[in-house]
């Protein structure tokens, strides 16, 4: 699962086994390692057990992005590239939130492993 935050915005693309863990209801976690002694940053993508809303925190480190199963399985199944939410804040701005499937690139780049990626529907 790869990550891109930008201002408001939170990005995750997804290979093709992960997409099919999340289908088979198994939650997605990555961790990105510091020096010491500053702790690892941790993202997820979980699927609650109730509610059809996604929703997001970030507590202790960890950034959770909860992806309700009803907005899983349609995505996983068909040629739906993306799931996208805005999610309203307190102080009145948005924050947009995008889970894709990670195609391969149409121009391959040196040292990258693509081939869990999905296929380009472009190539």
């Amino acid at each position: 699962m790869k990550i891109r935050i930008h201002n408001d915005a939170i990005r995750l693309r997804l290979s093709q086994t992960e997409v099919n863990q999340l289908a088979k209801g198994i939650a997605i976690r990555e961790e990105l390692k510091f020096p010491a002694p500053y702790p690892a940053f941790v993202y997820a993508l979980e699927i609650p057990d109730i509610g059809d809303k996604l929703t997001v925190s970030f507590l202790e480190g960890k950034l959770s992005i909860n992806l309700p199963a009803s907005k899983i399985d349609n995505w996983a199944n068909t040629d739906q590239v993306g799931i996208s939410e805005t999610i309203s804040l307190e102080d009145g701005a948005n924050l947009q939130v995008l889970i894709e499937k990670d195609f391969q690139c149409l121009h391959k780049r040196p040292g990258e492993n693509e081939k869990d990626n999905f296929p380009n529907p472009q190539a």
